[in-house]
């Protein structure tokens, strides 16, 4: 208080000494007045950074309770990977761990019967199809040179009827006069489904200039289809370049920028198509993307992650897009990393999986690499080779991976038709590890497709509908349900 008032005693004669002399000979010396302000704003700023302080860190003594509801919370989510990293104990990064293990046996439990089944035959098939599809319990969608193609699992005939308003491709859903020019779509991309609902990518009509669209339809059976919502993609790019995923709540398209050295990544709400957020990913210079091939896209806990088939992978946010990491992976087998093409990204409890094979037309294994997914860093590579030596494996041809719960799925044949004889069904989980960290053979199993069930009828529509598989082959698109009586005779095994 004393400081105050000789304070504003000084203030009070250099106004007094201000109005006795003229203006040019005033030297006033303001320091003493606003010494005491000067404090007042130290004071202030230790206050709010004292406060900043517990807003961040939290009383003193609820540290060690708030961190332990983080990691439990983080737990519950399914988001393993970051609860280990909150866990600050050793009995909470163990729970973490158990409940990884429990939830990665519950995956293989589910498609166990992959491993007990070595004979399949084909319940329906459309011939002339490239692209890869997507199965629900009740249907199957895929981009076709006509719009987006959805047929029924049970009879792969269209799901809503052949009349004027249930046949042919979806969005629209054409009549068959319309699926000349200049009615017709163009070329559809790559589909999701999440909850009901499939997202995919479409050319616009010859006739209508703009980019692509990125579409949601209602797959609901009353629905039949219907639109829900449409969003139109800048710079314009090819639906066959770009790659889309899909949760109950989100959905996330990726697309390359015309000549630019970037990927455009999108984020939308699933319900309405409305804009959460959007961001460039810079690439590399000197990749040629889209000639390299499409993206793909996964949402895997709380990241979206983006792949090029040239082997780049980038992590980010899925709330905000901020990326978080990078990586390139290398060549397997010696061979450059150019001539293995990322094919789908996948995921395990507290792992992302990403399964690579050949470029098309090419012989060689496939591959399966196990990655962080907290820093994208590569924790393993292997080649799930199911047969005895791996230089019959590099003869044979592999067409594009199918997951399904804990298992993946490779149609397999010989180059140059690459017609398809057996499925190779591989556990996405590891297997044993070498020294260097690279599995040579994990637990795989080998089985036969065959024209005609040669044991008896194959089993009833009811059973196999939860049962069968729907892989690209190199004569199209194939439907298999197992053969009725068809145990296991190719034993599972790990090297």
């Amino acid at each position: 208080m004393a400081g105050f008032l000789r304070a504003e005693l000084n203030c009070r004669e250099l106004r007094l000494a201000a109005i006795r002399r003229p203006a040019t000979a005033i030297h006033l010396h303001w320091g003493p007045c606003l010494q005491p302000l000067a404090r007042l704003r130290t004071v202030l700023w230790y206050v709010v950074a004292s406060l900043l302080w517990v807003a961040a860190m939290g009383l003193p003594g609820a540290t060690e309770e708030s961190t332990a509801a983080d990691w439990q919370q983080l737990q519950e989510k399914g988001w393993f990977s970051r609860g280990r990293q909150a866990a600050k104990t050793e009995a909470a990064r163990q729970a973490i761990d158990d409940s990884v293990t429990a939830v990665d046996q519950a995956d293989r439990q589910r498609t166990a019967w992959l491993e007990q089944t070595d004979r399949w035959q084909p319940a329906w098939e459309q011939p002339g199809v490239t692209a890869t599809a997507v199965q629900t319990d009740r249907l199957v969608a895929w981009g076709s040179r006509h719009g987006l193609e959805l047929v029924a699992l049970t009879t792969g005939r269209p799901a809503w009827g052949a009349g004027p308003a249930g046949g042919g491709p979806l969005f629209p859903r054409l009549r068959p006069a319309m699926r000349t020019a200049p009615h017709r779509p163009g070329q559809a991309g790559p589909v999701a489904i999440a909850a009901g609902r499939l997202v995919g990518l479409i050319d616009r009509p010859s006739t209508v200039a703009g980019g692509p669209l990125l579409v949601a339809l209602d797959l609901a059976p009353a629905a039949e289809g219907r639109l829900i919502w449409t969003r139109q993609l800048e710079p314009a790019s090819p639906p066959v370049a770009a790659g889309v995923a899909a949760t109950a709540s989100v959905c996330f398209a990726a697309w390359p920028d015309g000549g630019r050295a970037r990927l455009e990544l999108i984020s939308l709400a699933a319900a309405d198509g409305g804009l959460r957020w959007r961001c460039s990913v810079p690439l590399p210079a000197g990749i040629d993307q889209p000639a390299a091939g499409p993206v793909r896209v996964a949402c895997v806990q709380h990241l979206v992650v983006v792949a090029l088939p040239t082997g780049l992978l980038v992590g980010l946010t899925a709330d905000s897009g901020r990326e978080c990491w990078r990586t390139t992976l290398p060549g397997a087998g010696g061979k450059p990393a150019d001539q293995l093409s990322i094919d789908a990204l996948a995921t395990t409890a507290d792992r992302l999986i990403v399964l690579r094979r050949p470029e098309a037309d090419r012989a060689g294994c496939p591959e399966i690499c196990r990655l962080d997914l907290l820093s994208g860093r590569l924790l393993e590579q292997c080649r799930p080779t199911a047969v005895r030596q791996a230089a019959a494996a590099d003869r044979l041809a592999y067409g594009p991976p199918l997951v399904r719960g804990g298992h993946v799925i490779w149609p397999v044949g010989r180059p140059p038709a690459a017609v398809a004889g057996q499925l190779m069904i591989c556990r996405l989980t590891a297997g044993n590890p070498t020294a260097t960290g690279v599995t040579a053979q994990p637990i795989c199993h080998l089985a036969d497709i065959v024209a005609e069930s040669a044991s008896g009828p194959s089993l009833t529509t009811e059973t196999t509908a939860a049962r069968r598989l729907v892989v690209t082959t190199g004569q199209g698109l194939w439907c298999l349900e197992p053969v009725a009586g068809a145990a296991a005779t190719v034993q599972s095994k790990a090297n």
